[in-house]
């Protein structure tokens, strides 16, 4: 316990701190955290889950998923329309995650591996950064996180309950991002053969069907609110083709400094003039059918475009080509970075012990079941490849990535101290040498 709260102030110390330093006492939300912002307040005002317009009217929306403006509408409540009051709430999100980075190491690698991820989730550059903007990040990364725990303590003791909430929490991570939607699948297929040393294949299907049964129950009020106010079917958000326009276009392609990147294509020509009279539900269809017609013609350039996305997705510097700037202009923090990046640093320390821990995951007697963080790696990876590639779709496995660093931390700490005592490390085992 007082490890566990040593971990989480550590945590929220040193978001609090970055996110004063980087936004300041005067700090405004803009871009994508305006829009958070604004339904955040809306919805504190009683004015429900919409946009205002030109004219000072209110529109139901579903462009944004629901679970950030949701919390952030608690706090406004609360304490009023104070923007830094809900960086504040992003901080203690923020600082959770070593929380739960250290439970689902602990569960599924020991102890040693999991306070070591936990406490590398605490410094993490990346994970602190964000947590200093109202996105949808932070809040993301810790619904994963906690639906890999859940799904972890449910593989170890299946029981139908606990499959209900294994679907829960991956129903709260599909509120916070849509990119979750399909990952209950990819555990229902990884957790067919790990029920099946405990359970026969109709208890392991009956326990699958509560796990389904869970998403359902948190997904479906809002697929069903949708329907009624967009007159069409939205699982969660009206932005999926959009987002996967903006990178899967001429504009982003043609330009060497945004290829692998995204660039808003609802107010660029020719884009602009597919969307003007529509609604959200339409639009999105629109932009999701010229991003295929562009991909149809580019068939033979597919791999060039995957190579560009997941050489941002993977990159190790803070910035890149037209990425922007991630701190306000009067940031204390601008003289310090021009100096040293401290996400190249950080990479540079963590990403070699990630490759080595990888290794030993699927290597290992337990491969299987320590494999789902590897597979979540790879799902996101993939969504990378698809729509593009960038620092803030990495995040959420950030903690996934800073588990294996662990785990290849533990393992040459082990090696060597082995060597150091006279023995030798044989698949796991110590022998006299």
């Amino acid at each position: 316990m007082r490890a566990g709260l040593a971990l989480f102030g550590l945590a929220l110390g040193l978001r609090l701190a970055y996110t004063w330093l980087a936004a300041g006492p005067h700090a405004a939300p803009y871009s994508d955290a305006a829009d958070y912002d604004a339904i955040a307040w809306n919805l504190a005002g009683g004015h429900g889950f919409s946009m205002a317009d030109a004219a000072g009217g209110f529109y139901p929306t579903a462009f944004r998923p629901p679970l950030v403006p949701w919390l952030t509408s608690l706090v406004y409540r609360a304490f009023g329309h104070r923007y830094l009051a809900a960086l504040a709430l992003q901080c203690a999100i923020g600082a959770v995650v070593p929380l739960l980075a250290a439970w689902y190491g602990s569960a599924v690698f020991g102890t040693g591996v999991g306070l070591a991820a936990g406490v590398l989730c605490a410094f993490d550059p990346l994970l602190v950064f964000f947590s200093g903007y109202l996105l949808t990040e932070t809040a993301f990364t810790a619904a994963v996180l906690l639906g890999l725990l859940l799904t972890a303590q449910w593989i170890k003791t299946p029981r139908p309950g606990r499959a209900l909430g294994v679907g829960l929490a991956w129903g709260v991570a599909t509120l916070a991002r849509p990119t979750a939607l399909l990952l209950p699948a990819l555990v229902a297929v990884w957790a067919w053969i790990p029920l099946g040393l405990t359970l026969a294949a109709r208890d392991r299907v009956r326990q699958l069907l509560f796990v389904a049964l869970g998403v359902a129950l948190v997904v479906g009020p809002w697929t069903l609110r949708n329907a009624a106010v967009m007159h069409a079917f939205v699982p969660v958000t009206t932005g999926g083709g959009r987002a996967f326009l903006d990178s899967n276009n001429a504009l982003v392609w043609g330009d060497p400094a945004l290829r692998g990147g995204a660039e808003s294509t609802y107010h660029l020509e020719p884009y602009a003039a597919h969307f003007q009279g529509l609604g959200e539900a339409a639009a999105d269809r629109e932009a999701s059918r010229l991003a295929r017609e562009f991909l149809a013609g580019h068939v033979a350039e597919w791999p060039a475009m995957a190579a560009a996305k997941l050489a941002r997705f993977w990159r190790l510097s803070s910035e890149a080509g037209a990425t922007g700037s991630w701190r306000s202009g009067d940031s204390r923090l601008g003289a310090l970075t021009r100096v040293v990046d401290p996400l190249l640093f950080w990479s540079l320390l963590t990403l070699p012990l990630a490759l080595w821990g990888a290794a030993r995951v699927l290597s290992g007697p337990r491969r299987w079941f320590q494999s789902l963080a590897l597979l979540t790696i790879g799902y996101f990876t993939l969504l990378a490849v698809v729509y593009w590639g960038a620092l803030r779709t990495r995040v959420p496995i950030q903690p996934m990535v800073l588990l294996c660093s662990a785990v290849g931390f533990e393992d040459l700490r082990r090696r060597l101290r082995s060597r150091a005592r006279g023995f030798k490390v044989i698949e796991g085992r110590r022998k006299a040498s």
